[in-house]
């Protein structure tokens, strides 16, 4: 059924006119459209976390703190001390 959902989207036209031509009941339709969007938009896994990777650097700031960088799915990057405040960290990763 999902891919009759993505059909829709692709297609252009107005949900009425989409049932009609495939013979959906609205319900029908309505129903299974949530059941995408929900699948579409929840996290990767069921913690909400994206597996990381780590590596090696010998990027080292003034302090000889050594630098971490998280990138965002969106291409946004965060680079920051490993031995940063964890309180100013949170709300950093929370955006």
């Amino acid at each position: 059924m999902f891919s009759l959902i993505r059909k829709w989207e692709s297609s252009g036209i107005t949900q009425e006119q989409f049932f009609k031509e495939h013979g959906l009941a609205r319900s029908t339709f309505s129903y299974w459209r949530k059941k995408y969007i929900k699948e579409k938009t929840k996290p990767l896994n069921k913690e909400g976390f994206i597996p990381i990777q780590v590596t090696e650097s010998d990027n080292e700031v003034n302090t000889g703190s050594e630098l971490m960088e998280l990138i965002y799915p969106n291409g946004v990057r965060l680079v920051c001390t490993t031995n940063m405040d964890l309180t100013r960290l949170k709300p950093l990763i929370v955006l």
